[in-house]
């Protein structure tokens, strides 16, 4: 077997190949179609002169040199996304494609940033990642994210940026009273939620009328006046069709946090777009946590 015959995508389909265990999950994983990587692996051992994968009914087993193959392409592509991140760190243009994963709520707000950063560094362009889960920034899914939550992820560089408010709204006029002693419950996508354990301790599960698994499905529920909901302020207020019952609640708050990967925290559009990010959530606090 010859080193040169291997190139990245050769350990990457062997990668993905021996972690999912079928054809089918490693094209999945690598975006290409499944006869694409049947044609890429036969290549493969052809042109090494080794089975790597044993194939059966039960799917894609490594032999040795398969197992040798993967235990090695982990090694190098984990080296080589080493290598990338470094080398972006030590970026000192203000130029390049910032990709930025935040929940669905915070949409208005992201666009409406990346809009403001973008017209003072035109050069920069915005990849957004709306997804709820906290993506992978290790395996560079995204370059930053923005996320409310009580507390900052565990090993990437963070900066608090603002206190989050949460409160109880309810659909203006007849609609929010017909339904005024119901409440819309959180499910288990958003247990983790402080606001869906506020729920679960002050609401009897009768005075439930709807449970839903995002905040999105929360707040069209409580406009149509299905029943009262508990939601952050920055998302809620600006629907013109709630009001807010009373002030936020002390005991439901989170924190919105700027994360980045360490080894990018100080390549210069992640450090610019940082910086202005924490101007530009100053600046519109009070969208964070209103005014009683």
């Amino acid at each position: 077997m010859k080193s040169g015959d291997w190139s990245l995508d050769d350990l990457a389909l062997v990668r993905a190949i021996a972690a999912h265990g079928s054809l089918a999950g490693a094209a999945r994983e690598l975006g290409v179609d499944h006869s694409n990587a049947f044609r890429r692996l036969g290549a493969l051992e052809a042109r090494t002169g080794v089975t790597l994968f044993r194939r059966s009914r039960r799917g894609y087993e490594a032999t040795e040199a398969g197992e040798l193959a993967a235990a090695a392409a982990e090694r190098v592509l984990a080296e080589t996304a080493l290598l990338s991140r470094e080398l972006q760190g030590r970026d000192q243009r203000v130029q390049g494609l910032l990709r930025v994963t935040a929940p669905d709520t915070l949409v208005r707000h992201v666009v409406a940033l990346c809009g403001a950063f973008e017209a003072q560094h035109p050069s920069v362009r915005f990849e957004l990642v709306i997804n709820n889960a906290f993506l992978t920034l290790q395996k560079r899914d995204a370059d930053v994210a923005l996320r409310p939550a009580r507390s900052s992820p565990a090993g990437l560089a963070v900066r608090k940026l603002a206190p989050i408010a949460t409160a109880v709204y309810q659909a203006k006029g007849k609609r929010g009273q017909a339904n005024a002693g119901r409440w819309i419950g959180l499910g288990g996508a958003l247990a983790h939620l402080d606001a869906a354990q506020w729920l679960h301790t002050h609401v009897e599960p009768a005075q439930i009328a709807l449970v839903v698994d995002t905040l999105p499905a929360a707040l069209a529920a409580c406009e149509a006046g299905m029943g009262r909901a508990l939601l952050p302020c920055f998302y809620a207020e600006a629907s013109p069709h709630l009001r807010r019952l009373g002030p936020p609640l002390a005991e439901v708050q989170s924190q919105l946090w700027f994360v980045t990967h360490p080894d990018l925290r100080r390549a210069t559009r992640v450090r610019l777009f940082r910086d202005f990010t924490l101007a530009w959530v100053q600046q519109h606090a009070a969208e964070f946590w209103p005014a009683d």
